[in-house]
This record gives C-alpha cells, structure tokens and sequence, in this order.
C-alpha cells in the first residue's frame, strides 16, 4: 500500500519475501532497497530513491545486462519501480506502489553537492563508489521463482523449473541416487503437513541436500561354505589306510608276509567284487592290511 514513509531495509525484505517473483529480480530489489537515500544526499540521490548505473548493478550483482533489465521490468510490474535515467549520473530509482518517494523527496537546491568519482574509467558519476559484488558468474537460478507454491498434488517436476535445480542439488549427497520426482514429492508434502502455503526456494535446495535414501540396498552375506562331500565308497574307504605314494614298499611287505600267491588272490578278489582297476583294488589290499597289522603304515 502506498504511504509516504520511507519503509527501512528490514521492511522492504519483509515485503519481498512475501511476493513470487525470479531469483534475479529479488537480488536486485534487495540492491535497490539496501542503497535508498534517507537523507536526500547519499550517492546523489533524493529522499526515497536510489542511485545506480546500470553498470554498477551488473557489477554488484553478477547478473548480465539483458537479466537486469528483464528483472526490473518484473519489478515494474510488481512494486511499480521507476527509473530516472541521467546522462553521465547514476540513474534514480524507486518503488512508486510501495511508497509516495515524492512526498519525501528534497529540492534539488538543498542537496549537498556529491563528490564525484571514477566508475569503471569510463565515465563519472555522483557519490561513492558501490563495494564489490559478493556474486559470481557461476550457474544461478536468476530466472527461477524465488517462491514455492505448495498444492495438495505435487505434479510433475519436469513441468516446472524446478527440476534441474534438484538435480543440481542433489550431487554429491546421499539423495544423489534418488528420484527427483519423488524429492519433489517429499519436498511438498513435508510442507503441506507444516501447513505451509509457500515456501522459499533455499529450503528445496536444502531439503534435496539432507535427504537420505529410506531403503537401502545391504549387500547379501555369503553363502556358508558347503561341508565337503562323504566318502561312501567301500574301495577308497579300504584304501585310505595305506597311502598310495607307499604302495610299492607295501606291495613288497605284503608278499613277503603272506606270500605271493595269497597278494594275488587278494587283489582278484577285490577286483572282481567290486570291478575296480588293479591300482585300485592294490591299494584297498594295502589298506585292509594296515588296518589289520600285517604291515606297517
């Protein structure tokens, strides 16, 4: 509502973070607001308005040229911003649906002259000389809304501009595996439960950079080792007694012990029991014959 108060920064903030509107016009509203001449000579401005070129607005927010205008034709639309453009001087600016700046403004007569500096050694200009810009051209959401409207049904991300600042947040952290739809999701329901109709677009971005996975996949445990398999051969059973690398020491004091003819009937006789190769039903003879002291091991 328009007064004639100049309203302090705190109140112009208030103001701001009530009204939708892009990242770059709220980062040059918040400029303007914090340089509003309160005592008709700060930076050569009168009483209730704000003086910049358009070059120290670009300096000091890091916002290219063609953004800053389209920005303050936002801010035309949304709090009636004015703009005075002077040849050589800073530019005047003011939130004519905000506040009546003219009701406060001071005759041009009684303003202190302003010392005179160089900006950016091109041209001079009134006043000081605005410190330096705290921004970067990195990537910025200057054309995202600064505001979040939260409905009952969340809708598609990917039909708002929303999306890849997500995916952006989202490298890196815990939620990077997550689906961006369903931390939309998240994002609006954990605000709907909050009675929150709106909410600022800082909490997205950190709502996306704590979330964590519900369900996690945990690596399966190793299967138990199998026992290794029963020997239920009788053949192998037999010869396990007599190892094989001693055969032949066995084989010579077996036949000394019971004599030849008697090896042989033993080996035949394993051999046609259970239809072994003569290696093996040797080595089961060997065996039985450890096993029952004939000879030694």
């Amino acid at each position: 509502m328009t007064t004639s108060t100049i309203p302090h920064s705190g109140e112009f903030m208030r103001l701001f973070a009530r009204i939708p509107m892009t990242g770059a016009a709220l980062r040059i509203a918040t400029t303007l607001a914090g340089y509003i001449s309160y005592d008709g000579k700060f930076r050569g401005a009168p009483r209730g308005f704000a003086a910049f070129t358009m070059k120290e607005l670009q300096a000091m927010t890091g916002i290219s040229d063609r953004t800053i205008r389209s920005a303050l034709d936002e801010l035309a639309h949304l709090f009636g911003l004015t703009i005075e453009r002077r040849h050589h001087d800073r530019h005047l600016f003011t939130f004519s649906k905000v506040y009546d700046a003219e009701e406060n403004a001071v005759p041009d007569e009684d303003l202190a002259p302003a010392e005179t500096v160089d900006i950016f050694h091109e041209k001079r200009v009134t006043g000081s000389q605005p410190p330096p810009s705290l921004y970067t051209r990195t990537k910025s959401n200057n054309d995202t809304t600064s505001i979040i409207q939260i409905l009952d049904g969340a809708g598609s991300v990917y039909q708002t501009p929303f999306a890849a600042i997500i995916e952006d947040s989202k490298k890196g952290t815990e939620a990077a595996g997550m689906d961006t739809q369903f931390l939309w999701k998240g994002f609006h329901m954990l605000n709907a439960r909050n009675d929150r109709a709106i909410a600022p677009l800082s909490w997205l971005v950190a709502f996306v950079r704590k979330a964590k996975p519900t369900f996690q996949h945990k690596p399966k445990a190793p299967a138990p080792a199998a026992p290794p398999p029963v020997c239920t051969d009788p053949v192998q059973l037999m010869a396990r007694h007599a190892p094989s690398a001693n055969r032949v020491f066995h084989e010579s004091d077996l036949r000394r012990a019971i004599g030849a003819d008697a090896y042989e009937q033993r080996v035949a006789a394993i051999q046609s029991t259970y239809n072994v190769p003569r290696f093996a039903a040797q080595l089961a003879v060997h065996g039985q014959a450890v096993r029952a002291g004939t000879i030694d091991r």
